[in-house]
């Protein structure tokens, strides 16, 4: 009994410290556009800042950040905006109408879905939403998630 619960011990603390160090580099990544066609790495559009956002339609963080993100839109026009849900097609549309109406069909913004669950295991966030500010070279420059992060990215996106 005594090793199982170390065991769990060990697990968890491994688990916690992975949680913890979010990856300094874009990871490889592959999700679906809502076409169904996939988008990569190689699909990202060069010489910009790339925001990568996990959001879920029915999360009120998510949600508040979305519309507060429509609202500074013209702040990130010149960044590379990647929204990306593990939800299905048909609610996310909706999501856009009535928390960030437009904000889907901006020409740098891109909502793609998480179909096979690979963002939380990959990126490591730790909650919804979750924001990574990439720079054109792929390096970190911001994380954020929860409430608040969009207004922290505005301190980055400009310089």
């Amino acid at each position: 009994m005594k090793f199982r619960n170390l065991l769990l011990i060990i697990f968890l603390a491994v688990t916690f410290q992975a949680e913890a160090q979010q990856p300094t580099l874009l990871p490889q990544f592959t999700f679906y556009k809502l076409d169904g066609k996939a988008f990569s790495n190689s699909d990202i559009k060069q010489g910009k800042k790339n925001l990568f956002i996990l959001f879920d339609c029915t999360c009120e963080h998510c949600q508040r950040e979305s519309k507060n993100l429509n609202a500074n839109y013209a702040r990130f026009k010149d960044v590379n905006i990647y929204m990306i849900t593990m939800d299905e097609a048909f609610i996310i549309p909706q999501f856009f109408n009535s928390y960030a109406k437009g904000l889907d069909a901006k020409p740098n913004v891109l909502v793609l879905q998480d179909k096979k669950r690979l963002f939380i295991p990959t990126f490591l966030p730790k909650q919804y939403p979750a924001m990574y500010l990439y720079s054109p070279a792929g390096k970190l420059l911001m994380y954020q998630s929860g409430d608040g992060g969009i207004k922290k990215m505005l301190t980055v996106v400009g310089k």
